[in-house]
């Protein structure tokens, strides 16, 4: 399926809550993911927020440093069900207090979980309901299609398994009251066309970064992808899929990985991508200009780094005041 999805002119993309945070800032890092993409073509704006972490806590922390209203976000996008991604969908939600329009693939509410030898783990969509969600504002569009958000930004719809090595992890579902392994169709990144080439941003990719690109370009027909930004999950993946993977990762003109892609995938991709990688962490923003050479990496100046270190620190004198030691 080729759509004529257009072209951006500026796309600004900005690390809210992710495992780790970036050098010398007051961020708030948690287990998870959790981007915000400010987007731009011609009089068109739109801002997206895409996942919603394991928390809304350090979100909206967050997004209080950078100077953002939590208002701004126009929609949100969920890459799949896993916790570390959506735990932190009905704070938001709450936090909002207005209907929001939410995309994500029709089988998000399916039960997911782990066996492991100490019991079973759920770790999909648990505590709220779709339609207590809908209550709190949530509007769903729920799609195993591509989906064009806005000019120059479409969904990837479900990714189809091709690649031989892209295998499937040892996770299970429920279908007809039998339990099954569960295929994560769910998993879906949304790409950016710029003319630079197509932007690629994932979850976790547990589809797979080569099955996701063949993905983007077949929906686009556009052949060159300028950035990969996200999680690519080489976390605990076999040599082959780390490989071959970074073998196609070489197309790329930028690679811009973190979350579940591990710190010895991290440093394979870094060895292989030399200065075309960069390591996302929270509070790191990556701009894209129309026909620009390369991104702009940025974190928040200085002068607001230590406005936030000297207001940490008075409320670490306040509470002093109310505390014995024994």
């Amino acid at each position: 399926m080729i759509k004529k999805i257009g072209f951006l002119d500026h796309a600004r993309i900005t690390i809210l809550a992710e495992d780790t945070i970036a050098y010398d800032t007051p961020f708030q890092a948690r287990f998870g993911l959790s981007i915000l993409l400010e987007l731009k073509s011609g009089n068109n704006e739109k801002c997206i927020l895409y996942d919603t972490n394991s928390s809304p806590l350090p979100i909206i922390n967050n997004l209080n440093i950078l100077g953002k209203p939590l208002d701004q976000i126009d929609s949100i996008f969920l890459s799949h069900c896993h916790y570390d991604h959506t735990d932190g969908l009905p704070g938001i939600l709450r936090a909002l207090g207005r209907p929001i329009p939410v995309i994500a693939h029709s089988e998000i509410f399916r039960p997911c979980f782990e066996i492991n030898p100490d019991g079973i783990r759920h770790i999909g969509i648990v505590g709220k309901t779709k339609t207590e969600m809908e209550e709190t504002g949530a509007i769903f569009t729920l799609t195993r299609d591509p989906l064009n958000i806005m000019t120059g930004v479409i969904t990837s719809g479900e990714i189809e398994r091709r690649t031989s090595f892209e295998i499937l992890e040892d996770l299970y579902t429920i279908e007809d009251g039998h339990v099954i392994q569960d295929h994560e169709r769910d998993d879906m990144s949304l790409v950016l066309q710029l003319p630079q080439g197509l932007v690629i941003v994932t979850g976790c990719c547990h589809a797979g970064i080569v099955n996701t690109m063949i993905q983007a370009r077949e929906i686009t027909g556009v052949e060159k992808i300028h950035a990969v930004i996200g999680g690519l999950h080489f976390q605990d993946a076999s040599e082959e899929k780390i490989n071959k993977s970074i073998e196609e990762l070489k197309e790329v003109d930028w690679i811009m990985a973190g979350h579940c892609t591990g710190f010895d995938g991290l440093i394979r991709i870094a060895n292989s991508a030399k200065d075309k990688f960069r390591r996302i962490q929270t509070g790191i923003t990556i701009e894209f200009h129309s026909n620009g050479p390369a991104p702009v990496i940025s974190t928040i100046p200085t002068a607001q780094r230590d406005r936030f270190r000297f207001h940490d620190n008075q409320i670490g004198n306040d509470l002093s005041h109310d505390v014995t030691v024994r």
